[in-house]
């Protein structure tokens, strides 16, 4: 008689044997495709534009139940395709800026095939394997995946598991310490182990271990995070910030101007003046009321202006003359029309910059985005995050998209930053998903947040993710600035000097789990 490797799924479980196969069997077979259905039905909202926290806790526990119950080269291949087209939904109205046509569909199939391979991972690993290693196939093969796409993805950390948890302060503390991968783990393991559940029943053989285990890690995580907010909250002292968003009727106009490639200077003029000037005229007037109203800090979004390369300076000068007469910090944020740019070989055609004049005039930093937007015309800066200290704490910058990337991002927590200004624009379609990110990046390096966002959402953070001002009608209101006294000291994190040690742990996870799975077995003789 054949014995079964301890841990192994049995043939019921499996379906790997056809002539196995019974009524009961089959019955089992057919839910699977149910569950297969309903996981796939609730992805759209576990993660992107329409999030509903608990669906990315939900969602892999039924995929992973139809994965486990099919064969590989039938389970795999079909989630491929469940998951693509979960995508197609979540990816609606624009969402990424990716043309569409074959392209957008291989785009989408990418990411379909990255998601599914999770689940590939356990169904060849879990089945050789008992106990609590088990269970940690699927959470250590997510965060790796996740971890090492984020590396040749333009978008960075886009669409990551931990993103949909952004409603839950105390369990978002975790971020503190092992950055969104801890995060990432922690929700992915919940499938596995509601799986063994399911499989072998609460009180089967080796369920109650990995069921124990995951309970206490999700308590300590969330008394972690309590114990944080409760005891170290950020100090009473605090700074006030301006941020200003465009006025949408003007910032349109500005961006529906005529191309400028091919422009002679005086043609370029005539379109600095009628499209360009007037948002300008407005900004400046609007800061200079911010700063008589008592603004210390005053900073623009991201693409706030449009201004030619040959008014560059003076724009930077007319800033400087507003934060010395008012004695501001003033971030001015602006696209640079390039004169030359736009030639066939593909340069550049603008620049993005954020311009910070301290009190005296003087420009601290001229940061240019380090991680572009795909299509955006424009090249990427150094990378390098500039710091600078004032009676307000130490000051940053990063621009937009910059945020999807968290160890670019960790040279601010490095730094000890205590106010981390990030100017930023939209579209309909991401706004609200999107700065939905900011508060991890806050809590990863403990620093307050300031977020000023064209054609998207605006807010402020402190260093603990709580929300100090919002402002989510830039496509209805009239009014586009934000004020909110922020914290002027931070916090030190564990994430800012250790970084993404949790992910290249899990990584080596998943190979020490391989080896498990993988080693020479020793077999008794059947007496």
């Amino acid at each position: 008689m054949k014995r079964l490797v301890a841990g192994s799924v049995p043939p019921r479980v499996g379906g790997n044997h056809r002539k196995q196969s019974s009524p009961g069997s089959l019955h089992r077979g057919r839910w699977s495709w149910i569950w297969l259905v309903v996981g796939t039905a609730l992805l759209p909202f576990a993660t992107l534009q329409t999030l509903i926290p608990l669906t990315a806790w939900l969602a892999p526990v039924f995929l992973l139940r139809f994965t486990r119950s099919q064969r590989l080269l039938v389970g795999c291949p079909v989630l491929v395709l469940a998951m693509s087209g979960a995508l197609f939904v979540a990816l609606r109205g624009g969402f990424f800026p990716v043309v569409d046509g074959l392209g957008y569909y291989l785009f989408v199939a990418t990411l379909g095939l990255g998601g599914a391979l999770p689940f590939a991972v356990d169904r060849i690993l879990a089945p050789r394997l008992a106990g609590v290693p088990r269970t940690l196939v699927f959470p250590a093969a997510v965060t790796t995946v996740e971890f090492l796409g984020t590396i040749s993805s333009p978008f960075g950390t886009a669409g990551s598991t931990a993103y949909s948890q952004y409603a839950g302060l105390p369990l978002l503390q975790l971020v503190s310490v092992t950055g969104i991968w801890g995060l990432t783990f922690l929700v992915s393991w919940f499938a596995p182990v509601a799986n063994e559940v399911w499989e072998r029943g609460r009180s089967g053989s080796g369920v109650i271990l990995p069921i124990g285990l995951f309970a206490a890690v999700t308590v300590a995580a969330l008394l972690f995070g309590g114990a944080r907010l409760a005891f170290s909250a950020p100090g009473a002292e605090t700074v006030r910030v301006a941020a200003l968003a465009p006025d949408r009727h003007l910032s349109e106009l500005a961006y529906s101007a005529p191309d400028l490639s091919a422009a002679s200077p005086a043609e370029r003029a005539t379109v600095r003046d009628e499209h360009f000037t007037p948002v300008l005229d407005e900004l400046f007037d609007r800061s200079e009321l911010e700063a008589i109203g008592g603004a210390r800090i005053v900073t623009w979004s991201e693409a706030a202006a449009r201004t030619l390369e040959e008014d560059q300076t003076n724009v930077v000068a007319r800033a400087a003359d507003l934060a010395r007469e008012h004695g501001v910090y003033l971030q001015v944020s602006m696209i640079v029309q390039l004169a030359a740019g736009g030639s066939a070989d593909g340069s550049p055609v603008n620049e993005n910059h954020a311009v910070l004049l301290d009190p005296s005039g003087a420009v601290v930093w001229d940061y240019q985005k380090s991680k572009p937007t795909p299509g955006d015309g424009h090249d990427p800066g150094p990378g390098i995050i500039p710091t600078v200290d004032t009676p307000y704490g130490r000051l940053a910058t990063i621009i937009c998209q910059d945020d999807f990337f968290p160890d670019l991002v960790r040279q601010a927590g490095a730094a000890r930053v205590d106010i981390l200004l990030l100017p930023s624009s939209d579209w309909d379609s991401v706004a609200a998903w999107h700065a939905q990110q900011a508060p991890f990046r806050a809590v990863e390096n403990g620093a307050a947040v300031v977020r000023p966002t064209r054609q998207g959402i605006s807010l402020a953070t402190d260093s603990q993710g709580r929300l100090l001002g919002h402002k989510p009608d830039y496509f209805v209101a009239e009014a586009q600035t934000l004020v909110a006294s922020v914290p002027t000291e931070g916090t030190s994190t564990w994430y800012s000097v250790g970084g993404d040690n949790f992910a290249w742990a899990s990584a080596a996870g998943v190979l020490v789990l391989v080896g498990a799975a993988f080693r020479p077995r020793r077999h008794r003789r059947d007496q």
